[in-house]
């Protein structure tokens, strides 16, 4: 599968992926309706602003999203989704690549920091093949509770 256009998300696709994308055993966690605080960001345009960019294939079918959130002029902390029938088959390492080229080609940030829920080992397998790095973990109110994410980070390549 190829990963073609990356663009700010569309209402349509917010829609989408609010309402229609559901994973299923324990990564319903991912489904946005089971947190109320994401659910309301992405699918209001002025909460969702200018940090959430979709992925279109050759055929502009949304493949996925993510999330850019600044934490300062270096840092920049992205969250990410795959359309739930795409998880698992392998797709993984060649979306995050996707996503990193388009910060590095986009932005000047120097760290990429994602943070994964720690019961999520096929993503933090993907990050690590990715060369992310293990930072730790924390506690972190989510989906009506507090659960621990893994904290990752990787510096952005500028060859």
């Amino acid at each position: 599968m190829k990963f073609e256009k990356i663009a700010l998300l569309t209402q349509a696709n917010a829609n989408q992926i609010a309402r229609e994308w559901h994973y299923s055993d324990t990564y319903s966690f991912y489904d946005m309706e089971n947190d109320p605080e994401d659910f309301e960001e992405i699918i209001t345009p002025r909460l969702r602003a200018n940090k959430y960019y979709q992925i279109l294939d050759d055929k502009d079918e949304l493949v996925g999203y993510f999330c850019l959130e600044r934490l300062s002029e270096e840092k920049v902390e992205v969250g990410l989704g795959l359309r739930p029938d795409l998880t698992g088959l392998g797709l993984g390492l060649s979306f995050v690549k996707e996503i990193e080229a388009f910060i590095q080609n986009n932005f000047n940030y120097k760290l990429i920091i994602p943070s994964v829920a720690s019961f999520n080992k096929r993503a933090i397998k993907v990050y690590q093949k990715a060369g992310f790095k293990i930072d730790g973990s924390m506690l972190q109110k989510s989906n009506d509770g507090v659960y621990e994410f893994i904290n990752l980070s990787k510096p952005v390549d500028r060859c």
